[in-house]
């Protein structure tokens, strides 16, 4: 059992069971669902600049 995080909701989850990843500029990022996924493809820069903001 792998747990992760997804990059935009937060959730943990078990990628062994469920989730979705994406590789952008070389790192990989995990989802707990497809919609979570489709929105960071669909504007990683927002997701990337909230998640500085937050570890700032």
């Amino acid at each position: 059992m792998t747990m992760r995080t997804c990059f935009v909701t937060g959730q943990e989850f078990d990628d062994e069971k469920t989730g979705f990843k994406w590789m952008h500029d070389g790192k990989w990022y995990y989802f707990f669902d497809i919609g979570a996924r489709s929105r960071f493809v669909g504007n990683p820069q927002k997701y990337l600049d909230e998640a500085a903001a937050k570890a700032s």
